[in-house]
């Protein structure tokens, strides 16, 4: 870890609690001439040296030191103690053909506050204070998990008064718990360009924590302490920790640009390697430096901060067929890290939206892709009645493309589109309809029932319903604001969604056979738009689908588990085949602690199951082995 090891960025000198220097450091690759003539550092630290607060023209001089074959180092450090706090600074460049240039620090842990300052904490909690613990029972593999994908500012912003977002969030963690989900994935927590709402996905400075997210008025001395208490508060309730990289395209203002007195002459940037992602520049993964610095961005999270997995945005464009360099160099150079430390089931999840993406997963360390396939057959299109068709049970079951122990990650909506429950039942975007959330339940027993790893947005486990434009045609209404409102959990609706979404996410915990790779039917021709031979598969006309899945057992027994969704508007009583004699009990029945249990008696090939409307039932029943 280059960039780390080597101390870029700005840190503190020792570990006093209460005071200590700062150096500052600046890594320049081996490459095009950035035609730097001297670099200065300033900040609100000056005052605390007997200087002037942002005098850049007599700030510190860093010293050029071209002894390391892999680049230039300039370096300064302030010679005399501060004392504890947060202190922003910048550099203040000059080109050997005299022009000036403002730069924040591409390398700094922390953003500043403002203007794009950078920050530097002295004193407060040591690393030695905040040690990162293990997760409680060990890291599972990836198919064991339920992921949680949550957005640090909106799920925070209804409770957090002046305290830190990352510290807000441990309030919730035991909620999470609640309703089965073993695994956060947080939306990109680094650093952006500057104080307006954002998503992250405009990435700034890659080792820091963005400011919004740690800012405690009264410890301002305390920043990535939050989120190191954080992963410690994720870790021992078992919640596995993944963060949101966004590798492939940067902000225009990347402080690394502004290094070179020409931008175009950076070699991080200097043009796009795979594709444009519009409206921001690329990162370019033919040079070296780039996958050297990426690489090193992902250690650093991993090492530093425990972190169980990455979601790594956008691959589609620096994925190039046959070509190792970018994201294949990228994951194999972290899974070798991860390797030679014992580091096991890290999970390295790709959003590769393209056809080829069980492929390039196969073809990669990564052991995941986002599968798009749910989410539209859910109230996308012509599927905004509600109204499923053959092509919903191969969305299931799209695990049988991948490599053993890979597994694809699914869902019925995430943060770029309007919650599911917004949704249901909609004619269109425009009327303001008031969504159907009854309709959502069928697919969220079938994406829990999947041979997939379920995703959740915040908030969909009880019915928050934003709408979110699929295109806001450059108005920037997509990337607002959203707050969760934590009120709706406790209405009759958020209510029936919740305990929904505790009964299966419990239940696919529990359960081994809701999480094997084993699903019958394996395939699902796209003509066949009623039930197989068997009695299984889907039924266009009555809106049925059943399917099976089991997991042997180590006595020799095997958990069998049935599942039968009605999604039409009509209670239904369906003729359901079983693999086996017995009693077969609903795992659905009584799911909100109301409703009466219901189990069936199976002697023959099949029996009579009734299923409510917009409903379904979870069969389950241990098949004993041979005597």
């Amino acid at each position: 870890m280059l960039y780390m090891s080597e101390r870029c960025g700005a840190w503190q000198v020792g570990d006093d609690p209460e005071r200590g220097e700062v150096q500052f450091r600046v890594f320049l690759p081996g490459g095009p001439d950035p035609h730097i003539e001297s670099i200065r550092v300033a900040g609100d630290f000056q005052s605390q040296l007997g200087a002037k607060d942002w005098d850049f023209i007599n700030g510190l001089p860093l010293t050029r030191d071209v002894a390391d074959a892999r680049g230039v180092f300039w370096t300064a450090t302030t010679g005399q103690s501060l004392p504890k706090g947060f202190y922003e600074y910048k550099y203040y460049v000059t080109f050997d053909d005299g022009h000036t240039r403002f730069v924040t620090d591409p390398c700094a842990r922390y953003g500043g506050t403002s203007n794009q300052n950078s920050g530097v904490v002295v004193g407060g909690s040591r690393p030695s204070d905040n040690p990162i613990v293990p997760l409680a029972n060990g890291r599972r593999p990836l198919q064991d998990l339920n992921v949680y994908e949550l957005m640090i500012d909106d799920f925070t912003l209804e409770e957090r008064a002046d305290r830190a977002p990352l510290d807000v969030i441990r309030d919730r963690l035991d909620h999470l718990v609640s309703i089965g989900v073993n695994a956060i994935l947080f939306m990109p927590w680094t650093a952006w360009k500057n104080q307006q709402f954002d998503w992250g996905y405009e990435p700034f400075q890659y080792f820091a924590v963005e400011a919004r997210y740690t800012n405690n008025v009264h410890r301002p001395e305390e920043k990535l302490s939050w989120l190191k208490q954080l992963i410690n508060a994720c870790h021992i309730r078992d919640i596995h920790v993944i963060m949101d990289g966004v590798y492939n395209h940067v902000s225009y203002d990347f402080p690394y640009d502004q290094l070179y007195l020409d931008t175009a002459d950076c070699p991080f940037t200097d043009k796009a390697f795979g594709g444009q992602f519009p409206g921001l520049q690329d990162f370019d993964f033919s040079n070296a430096c780039t996958e050297e610095f990426i690489t090193d961005v992902c250690l650093y999270w991993i090492e530093t901060f425990g972190i169980d997995g990455i979601r790594f945005d956008n691959t589609v464009n620096y994925y190039v067929a046959g070509n190792l360099a970018g994201l294949p160099d990228v994951l194999g150079a972290v899974q070798s890290w991860l390797d030679r430390h014992g580091e096991e089931n890290f999970s390295l999840t790709l959003e590769h939206i393209r056809e080829d993406a069980a492929d390039v997963t196969n073809s990669t360390a990564a052991t995941s892709f986002w599968d798009n396939s749910l989410f539209g057959l859910t109230f996308q299109g012509p599927g905004w009645d509600g109204r499923i068709d053959s092509r919903l049970l191969n969305s299931l079951n799209n695990r049988r493309f991948l490599a053993a122990g890979k597994v694809p990650t699914l869902y019925l909506s995430n943060h770029d589109h309007s919650q599911v429950a917004r949704r249901a039942g909609m004619r269109d975007d425009y009327s303001g309809e008031t969504g159907q959330w009854w309709k959502a339940q069928p697919y969220v027993i079938a994406l829990y029932t999947s041979t997939a790893v379920p995703l959740i947005p915040n908030g969909q486990e009880f019915g928050e319903d934003h709408y979110l434009p699929e295109d806001d045609h450059g108005t920037g209404r997509r990337v607002i604001s959203r707050p969760l409102r934590w009120k709706l959990c406790t209405d009759p609706i958020g209510q029936t969604l919740t305990a929904l979404h505790r009964t299966l996410g419990l239940a696919r915990q529990e359960h081994p056979a809701l999480r094997s790779e084993l699903m019958y039917p394996d395939e699902w021709e796209e003509w066949q738009t009623q039930f197989n031979p068997v009695g299984v598969g889907v039924d266009v006309a009555r809106q049925l689908a059943i399917y099976h899945r089991w997991a042997p057992q180590s006595d020799g027994s095997v958990e069998n588990i049935v599942v039968v969704l009605n999604f039409s508007d009509t209670s239904q009583t369906v003729s359901t085949p079983f693999p086996s004699h017995g009693q077969w009990t609903d795992l659905l029945a009584g799911f909100d602690g109301n409703g009466p249990l219901w189990s069936t008696t199976v002697s023959g090939d099949s029996a009579a199951v009734p299923v409510d409307s917009h409903w379904g039932r979870i069969l389950w029943r241990i098949t004993p082995g041979p005597a």
